[in-house]
């Protein structure tokens, strides 16, 4: 049984990925909400680690706040910092103690090579996700990120209440994806667009 261990347990794309995991079978899932696993918090970190050493590591938690840089708030750009790149450092680091042939995926976003004028704090910690698990690759573990693009969940739904659900990419279509990458069937230091108009080909592919 591989150990997956999913940080921000409680979205709708761990959701997907846990019931994913389960229907395929030989996983056993942990897949603890921000109560549990305080990605921003190294004891939370290594009490979690403790007691479930991971085999995967899926770095899936995050946070946007949309805000101009012209007058932002310092300390919700530091929630960004914390959350999407000082987290996904920490639990990396502190899983890696514990399993040093730890298999890593970040989920990271389209946003890591798309402009948004207010989004400026998750594009550039999203892009920096990108660029640690191009570094870690070349360090000699395996790790992949997997970008979602337009997805339908609650993060989503809060940020644009009136778009279009039937553009969106399903999370249990991103999950397949995912899967793949638990299977490693990406090279090492792969970063993997997906979206609603690619999913399938992706799936298939």
């Amino acid at each position: 049984m591989k150990k997956v261990l999913i940080t921000g347990g409680h979205g709708g794309m761990a959701v997907a990925i846990c019931e994913l995991l389960e229907r395929k079978g030989g996983f056993e899932v942990f897949a603890p909400g921000k109560d549990v696993l305080d990605v921003t918090n190294v004891e939370s970190i290594r009490n979690v680690m403790e007691r479930f050493v991971p085999d995967i590591l899926i770095n899936n938690a995050g946070y946007v706040v949309p805000q101009s840089v012209k007058h932002a708030d310092p300390s919700v750009t530091q929630k960004h910092i914390d959350i999407n790149l000082s987290g996904v450092f920490y639990c990396t680091e502190i899983a890696l103690q514990k399993n040093p042939d730890l298999q890593i995926i970040n989920i990271g976003s389209s946003a890591a090579t798309k402009i948004h004028a207010t989004w400026s704090e998750y594009c550039a910690t999203k892009a920096a996700v990108v660029m640690a698990t191009q570094c870690w690759a070349a360090d000699g573990l395996y790790a992949v990120c997997i970008s979602p693009g337009r997805t339908k969940t609650k993060m989503r739904k809060a940020l644009y209440p009136d778009e279009d659900q039937s553009t969106l990419m399903l999370p249990e279509d991103f999950a397949k994806v995912v899967y793949k990458a638990i299977q490693k069937e990406y090279t090492s230091g792969s970063h993997i667009n997906v979206n609603k108009e690619n999913v399938e080909e992706l799936c298939h592919g």
